[in-house]
């Protein structure tokens, strides 16, 4: 036994220990459920193109209605390639903390 121990416990509490992690984090999560709230057309401040190559996605600086100004990011290429000084967004809000996230959409969404 003691032979055992010394060769194979320390695998043992490793495996023990990634399963108490991956239990915790389980029961910590949070429920991030998300509900749709809108789309909007919002005017674009800035674009960049991600590795120079509208096809990898963009990231826009865009201005929200209520006048802030936040970035959003999308790696789809057909979606990215329709930013131009206006974009088609998704206003998302979680449910729990009410907390609103944006995403770039296609523009037939917000027409």
């Amino acid at each position: 036994m003691y032979a055992f121990l010394q060769t194979k416990g320390i695998a043992i509490l490793g495996v023990l220990a990634l399963v108490g992690i991956l239990i915790g984090l389980l029961l910590m999560s949070g429920d991030d459920t998300h509900e749709h709230e809108a789309f909007m057309t919002v005017p674009v401040l800035s674009a960049t193109a991600i590795n120079g190559d509208l096809r990898s996605g963009v990231i826009a600086s865009v201005r929200l209605p209520d006048g802030s100004a936040t970035s959003v990011t999308s790696t789809e290429g057909p979606v990215a390639s329709t930013v131009g000084e206006t974009a088609c967004i998704e206003k998302r809000v979680y449910v729990q903390s009410g907390e609103a996230r944006y995403r770039i959409k296609l523009p037939r969404h917000c027409q």
